[in-house]
């Protein structure tokens, strides 16, 4: 079986490249470059697919050709699945969803090593209420230790945010899939990856190789990460609980904001923005 790797970002900055000389477009290079560097894990049929849905959003918005917003817009479908805009909520849900992903925005705006922030939204995607997407600057190679903490502590954000605004009695439901995320990076920094003292060597996949009192050992060590994860989540929002107010008034008022927006709004500016 031959494997083929997605491309990196100069073959995906090739194939973006191939594909939009097969439409009208007003990308210039440099955006092609921006938006390769933005593409990152994904293979030549999603980049395709990505060109096609631009073109589709361009034409029926009546563009002149397809732009780098088209290509923005396509990109959020691809990665944060299309817009619930019949999806009806209750503001109280609204409020909540709010503070929630502003909680796993600030984390990853203040947390050395967290994927750079790319947006935060309050409107239903997929199966989702609500999202932050991260995105980063070029392809990884290697991740490190402070790196693999770093997206435990951004996914505990929306938990923390919540006890923190609500109370304990009034989490949610909703950090359901954070919690396993942050539960799956530690088990892997112990399993496989020996980042830990309790196993500074690789254990394997298979439970039936490993003794019960080091199973017992690396179970425990994993608790360990995660509560040792949200401690820093929740004193890192309790230390800056102002600016989660001000992001997520400004998710329930725009909805959606932009890396640039969201750090605008934490330190206390004003937007500039009809909307």
């Amino acid at each position: 079986m031959v494997v083929v790797p997605n491309p990196d970002v100069g073959g995906r900055k090739d194939i973006l490249s191939h594909y939009l000389s097969k439409v009208t477009s007003n990308v210039n290079a440099k955006q092609v470059d921006k938006l390769a560097r933005g593409t990152s894990g994904m293979s030549g049929a999603d980049l395709a697919n990505l060109v096609n849905i631009a073109a589709v959003h361009a034409a029926v918005n009546k563009h002149s050709g397809v732009s780098l917003q088209d290509l923005e817009h396509a990109r959020e479908k691809i990665l944060m699945g299309p817009e619930r805009k019949s999806a009806v909520l209750t503001e109280e849900s609204k409020k909540i969803t709010a503070y929630h992903e502003g909680g796993h925005a600030l984390v990853a705006i203040h947390t050395d090593g967290a994927v750079p922030l790319y947006k935060a939204t309050i409107v239903p995607r997929g199966s989702a209420l609500g999202m932050v997407t991260q995105l980063p600057d070029e392809d990884e190679v290697h991740i490190t230790k402070k790196q693999m903490l770093a997206r435990m502590d951004v996914a505990m954000g929306g938990r923390a945010a919540e006890e923190l605004i609500f109370g304990d009695d009034n989490i949610t439901t909703g950090a359901s899939s954070d919690l396993s995320a942050a539960t799956r990076v530690a088990r892997m920094m112990v399993e496989r990856f020996g980042m830990t003292d309790v196993a500074k060597w690789v254990i394997g996949d298979d439970d039936a190789e490993v003794a019960g009192t080091t199973r017992q050992a690396v179970d425990k060590n994993v608790d360990e990460l995660t509560k040792e994860s949200y401690k820093r989540a929740s004193s890192l929002l309790k230390s800056r609980r102002h600016e989660l107010e001000r992001v997520a008034q400004a998710l329930l008022k725009y909805e959606t904001l932009t890396a640039d927006e969201l750090r605008t709004v934490a330190q206390g500016r004003q937007l500039d923005r009809d909307d």
